[in-house]
């Protein structure tokens, strides 16, 4: 039972104040019927003596009683305040962040015109010893967008691996997001050492990670824009390792198809650095059936992308399609709150014995 915002465990407790109203019924009757036993020599005294706070506040007495009563009754009927708790079960996914850094990821070819005409007045040498250059780069944004990606994620274990001619783990999975986007904010072309694009190792730097994982669901995403031609371990071997182990393999290629890419460009004679163009080669190009049949064999998807917005859909689509599984379970937890009522009540007993001891002690 609910009232006035409380929940009542004993509501038939309230049974008992219909004593009230007869126990008042009582007192009047006997207040009525009792005969004073003092005889006054003189009316003028009588009158005196009717007018005292004695007589005044006779009923104060009683009164405390018949409230102490009252409080005792609701403190038996046990009111509660129910506050509303939630727990929430989580079965999160681990996460291998798998990133190409060769030398090509270097490339500006995923300017937006904006952006291609704001470097295009700046000083190039300048650009490119400052390193600002990385920003625009494909590395660069391949960075940015995957930092959101990670600042989405909330119950999540991901981890870092990074290949170039070699492969290595740069953060292992982990929940603490602040440490895993810190070290993604310093990787560059010189993170992994080699030449070449080791993706097959890549992979199975990223599968020695997940291996050890309990997560129900186990996720790999590999971006890289090359071939794999530095690899120990072919790239669709690695898949059937991931495939063994139940991993799911999502792979994304980035940079254009064709065209031309804003570049640097250096004066033989004086050494001088400027803003160039050249045409993206065909062995450039990105082997999109090997990361297709990769993606396939582990139950993933391939994505291409050639700007920075269709890289930011592709995670956004991932972060979609990965999301954890979350249970909630809704209850109530009461606490007491009859005891201010249990107090209440011996403190008016209390007081009516003291007052009826006192200064409203009856004489026979």
């Amino acid at each position: 039972m609910d009232l006035l915002g409380y929940h009542i465990q004993n509501p038939e407790a309230f049974i008992l104040l219909l004593l009230i109203p007869v126990l008042i019924a009582d007192y009047i009757y006997n207040l009525k019927k009792r005969k004073s036993t003092i005889k006054f020599p003189a009316l003028g005294i009588a009158k005196k003596a009717s007018s005292t706070y004695r007589v005044k506040f006779r009923h104060v007495v009683p009164a405390l009683r018949f409230l102490a009563l009252i409080c005792f009754i609701i403190a038996l009927a046990r009111p509660q305040k129910g506050v509303e708790v939630e727990y929430t079960s989580t079965d999160g996914v681990d996460i291998m962040l798998t990133l190409d850094v060769s030398g090509s990821m270097a490339i500006l070819d995923m300017l937006t015109n904006s952006e291609r005409m704001k470097l295009g007045v700046l000083n190039a040498e300048r650009i490119l010893k400052s390193g600002q250059f990385w920003n625009y780069s494909r590395l660069g944004y391949a960075k940015t967008v995957i930092a959101d990606f990670i600042q989405k994620r909330t119950t999540d274990r991901i981890g870092l691996s990074v290949f170039a001619g070699n492969s290595f783990t740069q953060c292992p999975l982990t929940s603490d997001y602040g440490t895993l986007l810190e070290i993604l904010s310093v990787v560059n072309d010189s993170t992994a050492s080699g030449n070449g694009t080791a993706i097959g190792d890549g992979i199975m730097t990223s599968l020695a990670r997940l291996e050890k994982s309990e997560a129900k669901s186990r996720v790999m995403i590999l971006l890289t824009d090359g071939r794999d031609n530095a690899s120990l371990v072919p790239p669709l071997q690695a898949a059937e390792v991931a495939k063994a182990l139940g991993v799911k393999v999502y792979t994304v290629g980035v940079g254009k198809r064709k065209g031309t890419v804003l570049a640097f460009q250096q004066n033989p004679w004086t050494g001088e650095i400027s803003w160039g163009e050249r045409e993206i080669q065909p062995e450039e190009g990105i082997d999109e059936e090997m990361l297709k049949n990769v993606a396939a064999k582990t139950g993933g998807r391939f994505y291409r992308a050639e700007n920075k917005e269709e890289l930011k859909n592709i995670y956004d689509e991932i972060d979609q399609l990965e999301k954890t599984e979350i249970q909630t379970v809704a209850y109530s937890r009461y606490s007491e709150k009859f005891y201010p009522w249990l107090l209440a009540g011996a403190l008016l007993i209390l007081l009516e014995l003291l007052l009826a001891n006192t200064r409203f002690v009856r004489i026979p």
